[in-house]
């Protein structure tokens, strides 16, 4: 199965689980296994509904991913995440080695992984294949709940 695939799957499941969280920034995170095909973690964002900012939907799917398999590093595994990580769930992202993710909706600039300095990844013997697929509906529902909340 390739990122197609996977990608589709992360769209429908996005939509179908949307409406759960009306109160929450819109950023929904799956993370697939590559060997398998399957899905091994997914979370929506609970930064508003805890009041925790770290609580981004990267940080708990890679927690769940982890805990899951009981590994320390995601060496087999495929992110595909709606707003393009932080450089909170970046440095996750590269301290478990996640080799490919992908996003539906670039950050500010300066505020998300394509912004990581190069030298930075380099230090840490970990380059992922980082991704942009961008996604209209996705923007959309970010741009309403952004605006409704501001």
């Amino acid at each position: 199965m390739g990122a197609r695939v996977f990608f589709d799957s992360f769209l429908h499941r996005w939509f179908e689980i949307r409406k759960n969280f009306p109160n929450e920034i819109p950023s929904f995170t799956q993370i697939y296994s590559e060997t398998n095909n399957e899905v091994i973690s997914e979370s929506f964002n609970h930064v508003e509904s805890e009041r925790n900012a770290t609580l981004h939907s990267e940080i708990i799917a890679i927690e769940a991913a982890v805990k899951k398999l009981n590994e320390k590093y995601l060496t087999d595994a495929v992110l595909i995440t709606a707003l393009e990580p932080c450089l909170q769930c970046a440095g996750a992202i590269l301290r478990v080695k996640l080799p490919k993710v992908y996003y539906l909706l670039p950050a500010k600039p300066g505020e998300g992984i394509s912004s990581y300095s190069t030298e930075s990844i380099y230090l840490l013997n970990h380059f992922p294949t980082i991704r942009l697929i961008e996604n209209s509906a996705i923007k959309n529902e970010f741009r309403e709940f952004f605006k409704e909340k501001r």
